[in-house]
């Protein structure tokens, strides 16, 4: 089952993203509409835009990566690729459609690795 606070609504605003980000501890949330990902927000991408005086009632539509990280399965060597090589803390797995059936957290993958 996926936890609602890695979850944010396209609508939904910074605040709220920011506390669903302290609550899940992962330092990214991702961005859904009708279970549909369409991307994902980082500590970074809310950084980068305070830096640039983005409205701070700016919607996660306005504010997330379109470009972000995924994968259709739960390919172990795949996983630890992105988390080596994109030092992300948060992968989900969407199916051809992009609906979200799963997400993989580097603390999971690790404590998986015993």
């Amino acid at each position: 089952m996926i936890k609602s606070y890695f979850l944010v609504h396209k609508e939904e605003r910074l605040k709220s993203i920011v506390e669903k980000i302290v609550l899940n501890g992962h330092r990214t949330v991702i961005v859904v509409d009708k279970k549909k990902v369409l991307g994902s927000i980082s500590e970074g991408d809310i950084l980068k835009a305070l830096l640039y005086k983005k409205d701070v009632n700016i919607t996660a539509r306005k504010l997330m990566n379109k470009s972000f990280k995924f994968l259709k399965t739960k390919d172990k060597d795949e996983v630890k690729k992105i988390f080596q090589n994109h030092l992300v803390s948060l992968i989900p797995v969407v199916n051809s459609n992009m609906i979200l059936k799963d997400l993989i957290t580097l603390e999971n993958f690790l404590l998986n690795l015993k």
